[in-house]
């Protein structure tokens, strides 16, 4: 590529060295419009957590249970795009718009972060605030979009100025996600603002029967996870949270409490295209996640080694594209808003 010789700008005095002249002096921020405040991102936290092959969290290790490497992220990301299209291309059903917008956003367990992205995008004057144990999400996102490392099993050090708080998949995560996270997303909700639980549990779903004739045969994804969900007991991890939501939002105070339920296929088993895609959809990404659902669950708490975890998994994943078991998960968004 050739440039010109005279270049007219080449005498213009506003240049980097003039922006960022050290004799200027450089005002303090008072921080009256900060919503929270973080500790700095420490090199042990990104120094993961390593077992069975895969990588945990460093930060409170051992109380999440699933890995945070590339294939969990990836099948994370696969996960969020299947249940936006269950949604019909929705990522909310609270009362927000473009004309509506919210201001303050909390996304709770935010993973890897494309939930509250993707909300950054979609509402540019809102601020929204992730947090995760992991520090998993991506470096460039939009300027109104800050991610934290935090537990949020713990006290929170908020104020109460959110409008919109929003949780998305969270099994395993909690041991009382009323206690824990129902009731404080409350308390730092202000008055008029909305929390959305959108969470699928671990149970499948049935209207023929064929759920109870597979269960009665040994069929070994209904046999996993009917144990996976006993592990959780032990584990003290709540892998169950969706029907209760409503009963749980309405106890601790929210009103106009709205329950939406989509149905998610475990395979291709549907006749209708879009749902029977959808299923297809799910049972891959069900596939590409039992490993990491299992080592640790089945190992920490069962003993189990490894090679013994992926010797059953071969049956169990074999089992999966049996489209005479006729079942599917229930995925359930609700909502409430503080009065």
């Amino acid at each position: 590529m050739a440039f010109a010789m005279n270049r007219p700008l080449d005498n213009f005095q506003f240049t980097f060295e003039f922006y960022l002249d050290d004799s200027k002096r450089i005002e303090p921020d008072d921080g009256s419009h900060d919503v929270y405040d973080s500790a700095s991102l420490t090199e042990s936290i990104a120094r993961f957590h390593e077992e069975f092959g895969r990588t945990y969290h460093s930060y409170r290790a051992g109380s999440y249970h699933f890995p945070n490497d590339s294939p969990e992220n990836e099948r994370m990301e696969q996960q969020y795009e299947l249940l936006k299209l269950a949604m019909d291309g929705q990522i909310h059903l609270a009362p927000f718009s473009r004309s509506n917008p919210p201001r303050r956003v909390l996304d709770i367990a935010t993973g890897t972060g494309t939930w509250a992205i993707e909300m950054g995008d979609q509402y540019p004057e809102a601020e929204i605030v992730g947090t995760d144990l992991s520090p998993i999400q991506p470096g460039y996102v939009p300027p109104n979009v800050r991610f934290f490392i935090e537990d949020s099993g713990d006290d929170w050090d908020y104020p109460p100025t959110f409008d919109f708080i929003h949780t998305r998949m969270t099994i395993g995560c909690w041991s009382d996600m009323r206690r824990q996270i129902i009731q404080r997303a409350f308390d730092h909700l202000q008055p008029g603002g909305w929390l959305e639980c959108q969470e699928m549990p671990v149970e499948m779903a049935c209207d023929d029967g064929s759920l109870e004739a597979a269960r009665a045969a040994g069929h070994p994804f209904v046999r996993w996870e009917d144990e996976f969900r006993a592990v959780s007991r032990l584990a003290d991890r709540q892998m169950q949270v969706g029907p209760e939501l409503k009963d749980w939002m309405r106890d601790v105070g929210f009103v106009d409490v709205k329950e939406v339920v989509f149905n998610i296929p475990i395979n291709g088993w549907p006749r209708d295209s879009k749902v029977k895609y959808v299923g297809m959809m799910w049972q891959r990404n069900l596939l590409e996640g039992l490993s990491g659902f299992s080592y640790a669950m089945f190992s920490r708490f069962l003993g189990k080694s490894v090679e013994e975890i992926e010797l059953a998994l071969v049956d169990v994943r074999k089992s999966m594209f049996d489209r005479n078991l006729h079942a599917y998960h229930k995925f359930y968004v609700v909502l409430g808003r503080k009065p």
